[in-house]
């Protein structure tokens, strides 16, 4: 009988599990019956699970183990636990919802089936329930989900529709490793290629410091009237927007730093309109280039478009604390009115993490896309920076400097450049510091070599401002003779 769970889901669930892993079908109801007493002949003792619920309402949820099912009737212990949302009403829609209190993660009981909580988060059915021809009308409970996992906004409804009658259920054993039976394929994706499939500079200490002097002596042509390029991150939450920043910073600071908020949360960490200097730290220079950090992009909170309209437009103040149920307008304390050329924003770079764009929701591209048409409607170039690709290709994670010979970078380049419109020369793949404790050469000259392309693309933005202006004045002159 077929297994439900699609790759992209797959992939998301491996990503969110943090270790590369494959899923093993345990147990499934249309399959084997649902009844309590099998599901624990099936999965009791088998180490980590993942259960997947597929509602009437075609939305798929369900929740991770780490550790093994029991039937003795204790609660199990596990801090690495989540239940997850990766559908919903029939639209990728993937959330994790991570263990509060991981005593509480799981209840092994003999005449319950999964069951999440202290046996009140989601109980999935009791005893044996039998089938009404369509679904599964399970006799269990989801509506005091959020008493021991973090829902970040989120409940019953939103999650699971507050729906038990499903057409399946199933349960995976996770193993370690890559799957056996896409080893070819995995093979494939994490093969090194000969030749490089970017010309780019060598990975070595010149490279690296003049990437650095170029940049510290970077400067907006004088005719501007500029004195530093502003430089947007705009990406959804835990993308790596605000560790972009941190991972600049560090570089010319010469040490791992931590300015701006970043993490994984659910939502964004980033509450303040921000524009960073950089200040590099062996010639005392402020870099004249600024990096302009805003709100993530989140599923359920939409940014109001002319608020992007404002950024980009330069009327709003750096330290601007943004106010959810208050859009900044015209009429907001602190609003720019005429606004210059230094003031606008000269690029926009679009931060994506590379594993997760099979399943970038739907929400959060169609904010993208209408924030591209705002832009596009200024000629404000756009960049992507695609990170976390190290996790995408196990060589990249082993060394950075494998990025330009991975066929799975190119494949993700190759992906983002057709979803985001944009030429693949565009697609800046880069790895931001997150776990490392000291700089890494190859992972500085990445971003160095990004920042550099984007601050040149801002140039030709400014220089096409500045003709606009002389081409404006100049016909405003004939108009008055």
């Amino acid at each position: 009988m077929t297994e439900l769970l699609n790759q992209k889901y797959r992939d998301q669930l491996v990503t969110w599990i943090g270790k590369p892993c494959h899923f093993r079908l345990l147990y499934k109801i249309s399959r084997d019956g649902c009844s309590a007493t099998t599901f624990h002949q099936k999965c009791d003792s088998q180490g980590a699970t993942v259960t997947v619920l597929y509602n009437t309402n075609n939305t798929i949820y369900g929740g991770y183990l780490s550790q093994s099912w029991k039937s003795n009737s204790a609660y199990i212990n596990d801090p690495n636990a989540f239940l997850f949302r990766l559908q919903y009403n029939g639209s990728s829609n993937p959330l994790k919802f991570p263990i509060n209190q991981p005593t509480y993660a799981g209840f092994g009981v003999e005449g319950y089936g999964p069951s999440f909580g202290a046996g009140s988060d989601m109980i999935t059915f009791t005893g044996t329930i039998n089938s009404s021809g369509k679904y599964f009308s399970l006799n269990g409970s989801v509506n005091s989900i959020g008493s021991y996992y973090s829902l970040n906004g989120q409940n019953s409804t939103s999650i699971t529709n507050n729906n038990l009658q499903v057409t399946d259920l199933e349960v995976y054993q996770v193993l370690d490793g890559p799957d056996p039976k896409k080893t070819k394929f995995k093979m494939a994706e994490s093969s090194l290629l000969d030749k490089p499939w970017r010309k780019f500079p060598e990975f070595n200490a010149e490279t690296g410091n003049k990437l650095k002097e170029e940049l510290v002596d970077y400067g907006p042509d004088s005719e501007t009237g500029v004195t530093a390029a502003n430089i947007l991150l705009i990406g959804q939450i835990g993308a790596g927007k605000s560790s972009f920043f941190n991972s600049v910073n560090s570089i010319f600071r010469g040490k791992i730093t931590s300015k701006a908020r970043s993490g994984s949360f659910e939502h964004s960490l980033t509450t303040v309109y921000r524009k960073y200097n950089i200040k590099d730290h062996n010639s005392g220079q402020t870099l004249k280039i600024r990096l302009c950090d805003t709100r993530g992009l989140e599923e359920e909170f939409t940014i109001d478009p002319q608020e992007i309209s404002h950024i980009l437009d330069g009327n709003i103040p750096d330290r601007y604390q943004f106010n959810p149920s208050a859009p900044f307008t015209t009429e907001t304390f602190g609003f720019i009115r005429n606004p210059h050329l230094g003031d606008r924003i000269h690029c926009v770079a679009f931060v994506v993490d590379g594993s997760t764009i099979d399943v970038i929701p739907e929400k959060i591209l169609k904010q993208m896309k209408a924030m591209q048409s705002r832009m596009n409607q200024r000629n404000i170039p756009q960049v992507v920076y695609l990170t976390k690709l190290d996790k995408v290709c196990p060589m990249v994670e082993e060394d950075a400097g494998h990025m330009f010979h991975s066929s799975a970078v190119r494949e993700a380049v190759d992906k983002i450049a057709d979803v985001m419109g944009l030429p693949r020369g565009f697609v800046l793949p880069i790895k931001n510091y997150e776990s490392e404790t000291i700089l890494d050469q190859n992972i500085d000259i990445l971003i160095l070599k990004a920042l550099k392309q984007t601050s040149d693309f801002t140039d030709d933005y400014m220089e096409e401002q500045v003709e606009k202006m002389v081409a404006e004045n100049g016909q405003g002159r004939k108009e008055k003779e």
